[in-house]
Parts: structure tokens; sequence; C-alpha cells
């Protein structure tokens, strides 16, 4: 079978060790990717192993869950990250690797490095990682204890995972955004449907942005990894944030052979999408639900909280106001997302129309802080994830849907498909 390229991709990091009697190979990642809430959980091991890690320059952290922390028993996990960061060398002209504090949500802020390559492996202490693919890198999410294995070794073991080809085509709808195509993925697939696949994308009417919701989420219905095949819009990206293009690597799309399955999605047949509650793969038209009464919407999340979904709410709310009992709270997903919506003016009309405005970080999407939702309450959120208790009190809904749908709501106070209110 010819190879497409998530295989190209992870024989090129091949160190050439395989695991006897399995399919298991050993890979050297060219980026690992951390964060506060799970680094904080290996800091004691690595120390346990002499505290020496094997390549830190490869190393990205990110102080995102917790940041600021909302709780004492939070404070402690940043301060445990933090003393690791500090002895770890990160803030010294010496070291290599990359660290950011408050700086928005990690695989935002990851992508937006120009270390984040098209051609690389990364790997990363969160199931998201997988986000990154949007550049054309294999990025897969590991447990902590992998990553602590990462740290000390520089290596892991992966096998390669069957591929899926998925290509969009036609004209993206006014109505639709990316995250709507990763809510149809969600319905295709299921939760687990595409367990341990690579899904490869392309389609080059799909924005940035809304390929990165569609990567981020690739996780959430089973797959290894998301990736999109690298073209114009992705060079344009990273040229953008001060990244140089490999020329020396082979990005294309694999043969019709290197494929398990291939998926043609004509876009002019879909339309808004919204996950009901407690799954992101409950999927439905958003006029299937339409009405139901909204107490909360969150945009925000690495899942939803990009210039897209910014500029479409301030877009629909611009002139008018939410109902005065809406609670809409918007959270940059990084700070270069909310610099860039306060120069356009976003943040203000946003503000005038009732919105509060966080400072870019995980926040309700977890259930951290800024914007938990209580018993009997509904919210519909950009984010990825909607299961029961996720985002507050087990007895709240959560309904994800794109920053559009979401902004629709909020103005009308009901779930509203957005096509209701385009003008």
């Amino acid at each position: 079978m010819s190879s497409s390229l998530t295989t190209r991709l992870l024989h090129r990091a091949a160190t050439g060790q395989t695991l006897s009697g399995s399919a298991y190979f050993e890979i050297r990642p060219d980026l690992v990717l951390g964060h506060d809430a799970t680094i904080a959980l290996i800091v004691k091991r690595i120390a346990e192993q002499g505290g020496v890690l094997h390549d830190p320059d490869r190393l990205f952290l990110v102080a995102d869950h917790f940041a600021p922390p909302s709780t004492v028993d939070r404070a402690n996990i940043l301060r445990t990250f933090l003393d690791f960061a500090e002895r770890t060398g990160f803030g010294t002209d010496a070291h290599g690797g990359e660290f950011h504090m408050m700086q928005g949500i990690c695989h935002q802020v990851l992508v937006e490095s120009p270390r984040c390559r098209p051609g690389s492996v990364i790997v990363g202490a969160d199931s998201h990682t997988t986000m990154a693919g949007a550049l054309g890198t294999f990025a897969c999410g590991l447990g902590s204890t992998d990553v602590l294995a990462v740290l000390l070794t520089g290596r892991t073991w992966v096998r390669l995972p069957e591929a899926v080809r998925i290509r969009f085509h036609g004209a993206l709808d006014p109505a639709l955004r990316g995250k709507d195509l990763a809510l149809w993925m969600m319905g295709h697939f299921g939760e687990g449907g595409a367990r341990y696949r690579a899904l490869e994308f392309s389609g080059p009417e799909v924005p940035m942005d809304g390929r990165l919701t569609l990567t981020n989420m690739a996780v959430d219905c089973g797959a290894k990894n998301g990736l999109w095949l690298p073209d114009a819009v992705t060079r344009a990206f990273h040229a953008g944030q001060g990244g140089v293009w490999p020329e020396d690597l082979d990005l294309a799309e694999g043969p019709a052979d290197a494929y398990v399955d291939a998926i043609d999605v004509d876009l002019t047949t879909l339309s808004p999408r919204i996950a009901r509650p407690w799954s992101p793969a409950n999927v439905c038209g958003v006029e299937e639900v339409a009405g139901e009464r909204v107490d909360q919407v969150f945009i925000g999340s690495c899942a939803g909280g990009r210039l897209e979904e910014l500029g479409d709410a301030a877009a629909l709310l611009a002139g008018r106001r939410v109902p005065p009992l809406m609670k809409l709270v918007v959270t940059p997903a990084s700070t270069a997302v909310y610099r860039e919506a306060m120069s356009r003016g976003w943040l203000q009309t946003l503000l005038d129309a009732g919105a509060v405005i966080t400072n870019p970080s995980c926040g309700a999407c977890g259930g951290i802080d800024k914007g938990l939702v209580a018993a009997g309450e509904v919210c519909v959120s950009t984010s990825n994830r909607n299961f029961r208790g996720r985002m507050g009190d087990p007895d709240a809904r959560v309904f994800l849907a794109s920053g559009l749908t979401a902004a629709a709501s909020a103005l009308t106070g009901r779930i509203t498909d957005p096509r209701e209110v385009l003008t």
C-alpha cells in the first residue's frame, strides 16, 4: 500500500526501533506540548528519576487551565508547574524551549508559534493536541505517564493508523462554519467510529479557523490524529506566524490506495448543526431543537474562541443587546486573538451587547471557572465537549454549536438557526 501523509511523517520520525511481536515502533517527536494541569501530575516522578530532561529545547509549556487560578488547590497546581519550568531553565536565554503563562489555550498558542512547523511530529499531554494537525503536522495527545517517558527519553511508541481521506468541495453557505463541519464529522463517525485512524482533510474553501476546529475535534470521534493536507491557506497562515516553509518535505496527499476509506463532502448539502446533550456526537440540524430557552452562551475554548467566532458574534450583535437575563461569556483563545479582536472593535461591540469578556484561558469549557452553569440551565457553547457535568452542574444541559449559531441564540434567548437572523 502507498503511503498517506500521516504514514510518511511517522516514518520520518522513526528511530528504527520496533517493539518485538507488535506493530508498534519508536519515534522521536519534534515537539512536546504540556500544560499546567497535566505536567504538574508528573513533576514528582521527573524528580524521582533525577530531574534531567532528555531534550528540554523540544518542550512547549503553557499555563492555561489554572491561569489565573480560581481555587487554592489550583493555585498550588500552578505553582508546581511554574517551579518545574523554573528548574528546567525556562526564562533563561540559554533555553530553546517555549514557555507561556496567561497567553491563552495551549493548542491555540502552539499553532501561533513558528515552531508548529508543517511536516513535524508533535505529541502533547492533552487529547486536543490533534488541533495542530491543521498545519499539516502529525499531532496527537498522550497520557501524562507517556509524556513522562518522552521527557526522560525523547521517544515514544506508536503504530501506524489507517488513514481516511475526507475532501470538502463546493461553496460554504454564509451560515456554515468550520464547527458545523466538525459536528457533521461527529455525527458521521460517532464518538468512537474513527478509532485510531488518521483523518486527512482537504478543501481550499474551508478557512484556517475552521480547519483548526475540525482537527481539534478529530480526537472526539476516536481518531488518532486529524491532519489538513497543506495548501496555499496553510502556507499563508504559517508565514503569518513567522514560520519558514519546509520545502524539503513531501507534504502531498497520498494516492488512492493509501486510504482505507475516502469521503467526499459537498458543502452545498450541509446546514448548520448542533450537538445535543450529552455527547458531541448527538448531532442534528439546528432547526430540530430551535426555540428551546437558553440561559447562557459561551463563545470560547480551543475549538471555538478564535477570530471567526468573535467576528461572527460581533457582526450579529452590533447595535443590539442580548436579553437582560442572558449570560454571554466570551473567552478569546489567545492574547493574539484578544488583541486582534480588540483592534477591530469587536470586543467593544460585544461588551455593548451585554457580553462579559474574560482573559484567554480554558475557562468554562472544562468547568474550571468563569462561566460554569447551574442545575437546570441550558447553555449553547462553541467548545468541543458537552458531557454531563463537564461545564458545571450535572443537571445543566449543554449544546455545542458554531459561533454564529451561539451568537444568534444569545440574541434571541432561545436556540436559533442563524439563517433566521442573518441579513
